[in-house]
């Protein structure tokens, strides 16, 4: 470009009468016209929605493992008392006065006593 060209290239961008260069060009607008304060509130309202959302599904997590335990509590008290019952039966038949009559004279070798090894005290 020659000097002249340049002349009259900045002396259209200019104004005429003052010489100053004017640009007519549009300012860009932002997109989201957001204040810090706006800010900090969105992010705030984020970290709370999101705390929000953690605390509900560990809440229904916490749930549903208290159903699993329960659930297994359960089981272990049907078992338990199912044991309790047969130690009970056990118990009644090992006490009952026929079976240790029969376990005395088979197992021990006792007998029923004649009539002079009984002793009436005073």
């Amino acid at each position: 470009m020659t000097r002249p060209e340049k002349l009259s290239r900045m002396m259209v961008s200019r104004n005429a009468k003052t010489g100053v260069r004017v640009e007519n060009s549009r300012v860009k607008k932002r997109i989201f016209n957001v204040t810090g304060r706006q800010l900090f509130l969105i992010v705030f309202m984020l970290f709370f929605l999101m705390g929000s959302g953690i605390g509900y599904v560990w809440s229904n997590f916490e749930k549903t493992q208290i159903g699993y335990d329960l659930s297994q509590l359960k089981k272990e008290e049907m078992r338990l008392k199912e044991i309790n019952q047969k130690l009970r039966l056990e118990l009644a038949l090992l006490k009952s006065p026929h079976n240790l009559e029969t376990k005395a004279v088979n197992n021990i070798g006792l007998r029923q006593p004649t009539p002079e090894q009984i002793v009436m005290l005073p």
